[in-house]
């Protein structure tokens, strides 16, 4: 490790001018500073490889990687060059640009059990022009969550059903019901407590946790059996776990499927391939009525176009996804062991899949610690780790591990000197802990959650889930 950070002033002073300029202090909820400990790099200057510094100077190994839009590393060299050639040759023109049909038929090779392909620019593009193809497709009005998958779409009617719901009529958060993962039972409740009108099932096909007892296989036949439309969510799974996607590897393929964040390493795009039969509901050959699906002015762009076929095909070349997950293995088995030296396993645990792990600080029943989180991470960032959610990338491999488990020793010793002193836990750390995205007031208020404000004296009482 090398000598810990101190110097935030410039970032602090650019925090005041970002909250009176954007609303939040970030165009990301997920980036915002109420989800990192006060003591963090509030403004980020530049980012190469596996690694960025902030206004600063400060440099950090960054295993966050956005907001899990990076694949290869920032500033993939080339990414860039495909990107540059792209640009020379013009971004947008007036009828649809070669780069759009070779990049369609690229995807369709890629997913062969889907047989056409539409482009946006972000995640919730897709999932929600996914959401109303089913609804038209089916003629129903209901979407079914896995409520365990915390975000789906920035659009009404998934945010409707969040706490964050303030600005959204109250009647579209109605029509979307939720499900859990690994539970047939409550897909099978909801089919049951509304006869004929679910559209769609909408998941992650994994998360954090294996499908048990062919969850998956299940779904797919009950989604089939009750004519509602399969859809799979494979923003954070896709290129971690397989290149085509975490369903792949479970050999269960759905009826629609969204990809996006690091498909183009960072550019924005992202894609949405399907059946016929429902993708054509958005174009130009049926009878049925027509559906608005994407007409978007940027979907086009050739910048997002290149990106994502360089991206794919250097993934491909490399065999990114290997990577990855022995990358993550190490990662994994190392944190743990660090854990039991330090003797704070029961309460600074990974969990996940290798490919896609999670870290998360807990109190003795195994609920989740927001104070603790807080002060285990300000001691990362201080021994400069960034690692607030983990996406591992190509950039990330022998050194970036070494240096993590150094600072995660780090960050497991405060932990055990805390727990060992019976201190506070909140007094552990500078500023508040970090908070929930989806919660409904900024601030506790007198009589809207029933608890007493004792109880949680640095937390937003009225927040029921997280992203």
């Amino acid at each position: 490790m090398g000598d810990r950070i101190v110097r935030l002033d410039r970032s602090r002073e650019m925090l005041g001018r970002l909250h009176a300029a954007i609303p939040g202090g970030s165009h990301t909820y997920s980036k915002g500073p109420d989800q990192f400990p006060a003591r963090s790099p509030q403004v980020i200057a530049r980012a190469q490889g596996a690694y960025c510094w902030d206004v600063d100077g400060n440099k950090y190994l960054d295993w966050a990687m956005g907001n899990r839009v990076i694949i290869l590393g920032h500033a993939y060299p080339a990414i860039n060059a495909a990107v540059k050639h792209a640009i020379d040759d013009g971004i947008n023109f007036t009828r649809p640009g070669i780069l759009e049909l070779e990049l369609a038929e690229y995807l369709l090779a890629l997913h062969p059990w889907a047989e056409m392909a539409k482009f946006g620019k972000n995640g919730s593009d897709v999932t929600t022009a996914a959401v109303k193809l089913a609804r038209a497709y089916t003629g129903r009005k209901y979407v079914a969550v896995c409520g365990d998958h915390p975000f789906f779409a920035i659009h009404d009617w998934f945010i409707g059903a969040t706490p964050m719901n303030s600005g959204i009529p109250e009647e579209e958060g109605r029509y979307t019901v939720k499900f859990r993962y690994n539970d047939i039972d409550s897909v099978e409740r909801l089919f049951q407590e509304h006869p004929g009108q679910i559209s769609c099932l909408i998941l992650e096909p994994v998360k954090n946790e294996e499908p048990r007892d062919n969850f998956l296989q299940k779904l797919r036949a009950l989604a089939t059996r009750e004519g509602a439309i399969l859809i799979f969510d494979e923003m954070i799974a896709a290129m971690r776990f397989d290149i085509r996607g975490a369903h792949h590897l479970h050999k269960v393929y759905p009826d629609l499927a969204t990809f996006g964040k690091a498909v183009s390493n960072g550019f924005s795009f992202s894609f949405l391939v399907g059946k016929r039969e429902i993708m054509e509901l958005g174009g130009l050959h049926h009878d049925r009525p027509r559906v608005f699906l994407l007409s978007q002015t940027h979907a086009s762009e050739t910048v997002g176009l290149a990106a994502c076929r360089a991206t794919l095909e250097e993934c491909s070349r490399l065999s990114v996804s290997d990577h990855v997950w022995k990358i993550g293995h190490r990662l994994v088995a190392g944190f743990r062991d660090i854990a039991v030296q330090e003797g704070v396993q029961d309460h600074v645990r990974i969990i996940g899949f290798d490919c896609n792990p999670q870290i998360v600080c807990t109190r003795s029943d195994g609920t989740y610690w927001p104070d603790l989180h807080t002060s285990f991470h300000e001691e990362l960032v201080a021994n400069g780790v960034l690692i607030p959610w983990i996406s591992i990338t190509w950039s990330h491999g022998d050194a970036e591990l070494e240096s993590t488990f150094a600072a995660l020793g780090a960050g497991m010793r405060k932990v055990k000197r805390l727990l060992d002193s019976g201190a506070p836990v909140e007094t552990s750390f500078e500023g508040a802990a970090v908070k929930p995205v989806f919660r409904k007031y900024n601030r506790c208020r007198q009589g809207t959650c029933g608890r007493e404000h004792a109880d949680a004296p640095k937390l937003d009482c009225c927040l029921q889930e997280s992203a």
